[in-house]
């Protein structure tokens, strides 16, 4: 059921990928259907894999090992889509083709590769996975949601007839080198990205100073809300517990919220600014807090938080708010 419920998210995030390898040279419906198959299969074991070290650790894989997971299969895609390209060119040219170019006529190879890329749904598995705990719990969840996905990618192999039309398979290969120019950029910029996050650790610190990470991996987060907003605050809570599902706790505006604050230190505070009680903003003073304005759009927080961290003496009070 969770394969079927988030299988279009799956259609969407791969079929820029599989579609143009599919159309970079002629096949017909039963060799487009066995390449569909063979891609199923890598992602099959990718899945499998994840399921078990999964259900094994039984707590979630930290931010900067999503990165180096999904960075480095980005770079590793765009080489497998160039060389497919060229291949493909080659073939039609019938010129000597070398035989590293080749590993691009295996598809399971290009299905291990997807089946590694952090999307939204693998990460919704990944963390169901993770609160089932088990080897044979985590792979049998995710042979489930391997089973659902893979019915939305049935209807690629007869997109792919499309490639005995020849401008069509020009088409595809242009697309390829597009797609992996795309792929190639995306991870090396999670790579830079994340040797920045590793940098903050080598950061000179003098006297009080300390450094605020939102995305640390076992940072506590504590999400207030009022009951206006809560829905808005939710959304956001949903949002970070795709980075950090072990320590995110959301409580709305009330008198045993106010008390529940006081057992978390050390924790990070998104507050709503639609609440009007002195008896949290008194509290709010022992805490790192990011002060939100009602609606501020979620995406451009995440991309911030993301971005940067904080190095500061007292607590952090920060406020985002539209100019």
């Amino acid at each position: 059921m969770l394969g079927l419920a988030t299988g279009s998210v799956c259609l969407v995030t791969c079929t820029p990928i599989y579609l143009p390898y599919l159309l970079s040279e002629e096949r017909r419906l039963i060799k487009s259907i066995g390449v569909v198959a063979e891609i199923s299969v890598g992602r099959f074991f990718s899945y499998i894999a994840f399921g078990a070290i999964a259900g094994y650790v039984g707590a979630n894989i930290s931010q900067i090992n999503r990165t180096i997971f999904t960075s480095i299969a980005y770079v590793l895609l765009s080489v497998y889509l160039i060389l497919n390209a060229v291949r493909a060119r080659q073939h039609d040219k019938k010129c000597h083709i070398s035989k590293f170019a080749n590993i691009t006529k295996s598809a399971f190879i290009l299905g291990i590769l997807t089946g590694i890329s952090f999307c939204p749904a693998f990460l919704i598995a990944l963390s169901k996975a993770v609160n089932l705990g088990g080897v044979v719990s985590g792979m049998m969840l995710f042979l489930g949601f391997f089973a659902g996905t893979t019915l939305y990618l049935i209807p690629i192999a007869f997109i792919g007839l499309l490639s005995r039309i020849q401008i069509m398979k020009k088409i595809g290969q242009v697309a390829s080198l597009v797609i992996a120019a795309w792929f190639i950029f995306s991870g090396i910029r999670g790579l830079i990205q994340l040797n920045k996050q590793h940098s903050y650790a080598e950061i000179q610190l003098k006297g009080n100073e300390r450094l605020v990470d939102v995305f640390a991996p076992d940072q506590q987060i504590i999400i207030l809300s009022s009951d206006e907003d809560a829905e808005y605050f939710m959304s956001l809570q949903d949002s970070f517990k795709l980075r950090n599902k072990q320590h995110v706790l959301f409580l709305q505006n009330n008198a045993e919220s106010a008390d529940s604050l006081l057992k978390y230190e050390k924790s990070i505070v998104f507050y709503d600014k639609g609440i009007d009680d002195e008896k949290f903003k008194s509290l709010l003073h022992n805490f790192d807090v990011f002060y939100i304005e009602k609606k501020y759009p979620i995406s451009r927080m995440l991309t911030f938080l993301n971005k940067f961290t904080f190095k500061t003496e007292t607590t952090l009070q920060w406020d985002f708010k539209e100019k």
